[in-house]
């Protein structure tokens, strides 16, 4: 079973490149594929990830070498934020090895580990995922608790939330407030905050999703990770049967999203296609791979693809209308939601058929 799942991810890749082959691209996603990058138990070999990691960030950028590559896309006097997916654990969350292939390929650039800060939303989340507190190459970082949100970075939408204890707003119930009394005396709020981490704490973000699925929003990937867990009051933007349309595209489209993000990574060496965002290992198969673009939109349209090919022989339902924030971020000009318009490259390996 597990070989022909190997296979099967190998061909639905190389499938895209054939169908995109000869077609003028606006955009390019560039992967790497290798079998040897997990071993037979599921651990990650960091060498091989590493190699990969250097592979793609230069091909994307057009530059030699690593170093090249990085010094192209952040300056030594920028904070870099490296913001990962920690929900799935070792299960399904970013890999620490990614990461450390990223902060290795930056301080090479002539960034500080000091100056490298990897985080999302939870630190248990983040240690259950293997991350390291004391890493010499970067500073582990979390949100969590309503001290962690900036009063002063607000994302106002028209749809209400009921906030609760981690928001930053929660308890605050400074005179008579109309949307708390509409509500039968819980507090809700149509405003959400932003993270200071990302509004005060980085210049640069490196974007690291894994390749999961998630009730709330299809999948979890490049959109959903830099917004959802950066904000409080969150959960408004994720109900059905919206799933985060237009939420999504339209807080990812924000300046302080969209002009941060140079580079999105997809940790794609597990592929978790039910249950998440939160660890699931009986939906969870073998990728072996990692994807890299420019293009936030194209690595999500690809995910969501790539997590349907096992939802649909399980009979699970498609993420197809879970993930209709797609159309509506490119409508935004944030990138493109369909194959035709972008590539997939493969970079490294063996060349097979299709591949260019």
């Amino acid at each position: 079973m597990k070989d022909w799942r190997i296979l099967s991810i190998a061909m639905l890749i190389l499938a895209t490149v054939g169908r995109s082959a000869g077609e003028e691209s606006k955009s390019t996603v560039f992967y790497a594929f290798e079998t040897s990058s997990l071993s037979p138990a599921r651990e990650v070999r960091p060498e091989v990830v590493e190699a990969m990691v250097n592979r793609l960030v230069c091909a994307t950028t057009g530059q030699p070498t690593p170093a090249s590559a990085w010094a192209s896309l952040v300056s030594p006097g920028d904070r870099v934020g490296i913001k990962v997916s920690a929900g799935g654990g070792r299960v399904s969350g970013t890999r620490p090895a990614v990461v450390e292939a990223i902060a290795a390929g930056l301080r090479e650039a002539g960034i500080p580990a000091s100056r490298i800060v990897v985080w999302d939303r939870h630190r248990q989340d983040l240690l259950d995922a293997g991350f390291d507190p004391s890493s010499p190459l970067y500073r582990l970082r979390w949100v969590e608790g309503a001290g962690g949100y900036d009063p002063q970075s607000q994302v106002t939408a028209p749809v209400l939330g009921r906030l609760i204890w981690g928001d930053s707003g929660f308890g605050r119930r400074e005179g008579t407030r109309m949307e708390d009394i509409l509500a039968g005396g819980e507090q809700v709020s149509s405003t959400s905050h932003y993270a200071q981490i990302l509004s005060r704490g980085v210049d640069k973000v490196i974007n690291v999703p894994s390749l999961m699925d998630s009730f709330h929003t299809g999948i979890h990937g490049a959109l959903a990770n830099m917004t959802l867990p950066n904000l409080d009051n969150w959960r408004r933007f994720t109900r059905a049967p919206d799933h985060g349309d237009p939420y999504l595209a339209e807080i990812y489209g924000d300046g302080m999203i969209r002009d941060k993000v140079v580079l999105t990574i997809l940790d794609a060496l597990l592929l978790q296609y039910a249950g998440g965002p939160f660890p699931n290992p009986a939906c969870t198969v073998d990728c072996h791979s990692i994807f890299v673009s420019r293009d936030p939109v194209a690595i999500d349209a690809t995910a969501a693809r790539l997590i349907d090919e096992f939802r649909i022989p399980a009979k699970l339902p498609s993420v197809e209308k879970s993930t209709r924030w797609l159309e509506a971020a490119e409508s935004l000009g944030l990138g493109q939601s369909r194959e035709p318009a972008f590539s997939l490259k493969r970079i490294g390996g063996r060349p097979r058929a299709g591949s260019r």
